[in-house]
This record gives C-alpha cells, structure tokens and sequence, in this order.
C-alpha cells in the first residue's frame, strides 16, 4: 500500500513537471516573438513521442498521471513547432490554430487505436507488443534531440531553448523514474526513456556553458590580438613620421 501511495504522489510530481514542461518554452517564444534557435523537427517528433509513450504508460496499466502526462506534454509540443510556422514562416494565427485543431484529433485517433490494439495484443498474450510499443517513444524521444543537438553544434551556441523548459523536463523524467521505482514490477523501457531524457537535456546545459566560455575565451584573445595590431601600428607611425624630411631626427642628423 505504501509503494502504491508512492508511485501515485511522485508520478503527480512528474505529472506536473514533465507535461508542462514546455510551456515556459511557449512563453518565451510568444515574449520573444521569435523562435530563433528553436528546432521545428524536435517538436514534432516529441509529440509524435507523445502518442507513443502514451499508449504504453495506458496499455502497460501504469500510474494514472502517467496516462494524463504525454496527452498535454505532446499538445505543448504541437504548439511550440506551430509558433515556429507563425514566427518564422508568417503562418496567420487562424491557420495555426486550425491546424492545431487537426493534429490533436488525428493524434487522439491514432493513439485510440494505438491503445485498442495493444489491449487486444495483450489478451491474446503476444509478448512482443510490450516491447514493440515500448521502444518506439524511446527511439522518438531520443531522435527528436538530434536536429536541436545538429543546430547547437553547427551554431556553437545554445540559444532560443528555455532553461526553464529544460529544468523542468530534467526534474519530470527524475520523478517520472522514482514513481517506476516504487512499482510492484519496475519498468524498464519506460526508465530508459526518462533517463534518456534527463541526459540529453544535462546535455543541453552543460552545452550552453561550454560554448558560452568557448565564445568568451574567442572575444578574449581577438581583444588581444587587436590591442597588439594597434601598438605595432603606434610603433611603425612612430618611426615612419621619425624619418620624415624635416623631422627632428632629420635635422639633428644634418647639423
């Protein structure tokens, strides 16, 4: 009773962090008006994830809140890759909200049917399902980071991506994996797509810092570089007007 009562209030916590995790990614955008930096592809691939990982956290019975998570998490992802359409791509805003509309029912369709044949695998006891649904939103999630990861390293710098947004994704997918912990069976596939989650976005972070010393240590030395052009320019003046007919030195050589 003790482990259930613990699986419920840390999968309420990941609830909170995990499938709101974007909207301070929505906030910025709209504050901003921009989504420079922000990768289109990673969010579509994040809420095709969504659908995925929520048909298994329904179809695998687990935690209540886990069911609920994906659904928003992927509808904040649909949102942010649409900002990106309005900002970048001058979308109006009716299209975008009308094309939000159609994606979130397709979707809900898709993962209705999703679920409809999980449960019937499950009745007729094909034990490959488990693992088929399973590993399909940690292949999504993992490849939804590597546009954003292409455009930081092409960049070399981490910019437009709320920190906020990564924080929260961070501590989400830590709860997320405490509330498998506490499971009378512990689920693997769905802890390896947490954790894979939390490393990547550790990644993003330990990024930004690297690139912010690479670009100020950069600045540093064309600072110096510059500083030393402009003394030896000093000097060559110096010596150039010294030659000059009619310059002191000229005269003091002539007397």
């Amino acid at each position: 009773m003790a482990n259930a009562t613990l699986e419920f209030a840390f999968s309420m916590v990941g609830l909170v962090f995990w499938s709101f995790q974007l909207a301070p990614q929505v906030w910025k955008n709209w504050k901003l008006k921009s989504t420079e930096g922000l990768s289109t592809p990673m969010m579509i691939i994040w809420a095709l994830s969504g659908i995925f990982l929520g048909n298994y956290n329904i179809g695998a019975n687990l935690a209540v809140p886990l069911w609920i998570q994906p659904q928003i998490f992927a509808v904040i992802a649909y949102i942010c890759a649409l900002q990106t359409m309005y900002y970048q791509r001058k979308w109006s805003s009716t299209l975008s909200l009308f094309v939000l509309f159609v994606i979130c029912v397709i979707s809900g369709a898709i993962e209705y049917g999703l679920v409809t044949a999980f449960r019937v695998a499950q009745d007729r006891q094909v034990d490959w399902v488990h693992w088929f649904f399973g590993v399909i939103p940690v292949v999504l999630i993992i490849i939804g980071f590597l546009p954003q990861y292409w455009d930081i390293f092409v960049e070399k710098r981490v910019h437009g991506v709320s920190h906020l947004f990564l924080a929260m994704d961070f501590l989400g997918s830590i709860f997320s994996i405490l509330s498998l912990a506490f499971r009378d069976t512990f689920d693997a596939l769905d802890a390896v797509n947490y954790v894979a989650v939390a490393v990547l976005d550790l990644g993003i972070f330990s990024l930004y810092y690297i690139f912010e010393w690479y670009h100020k240590r950069k600045d540093r030395k064309a600072s110096e570089i510059d500083v030393e052009k402009g003394t030896d320019s000093t000097v060559v003046d110096t010596e150039t007007e010294a030659n000059l007919p009619g310059s002191s030195a000229d005269v003091a050589s002539t007397l």
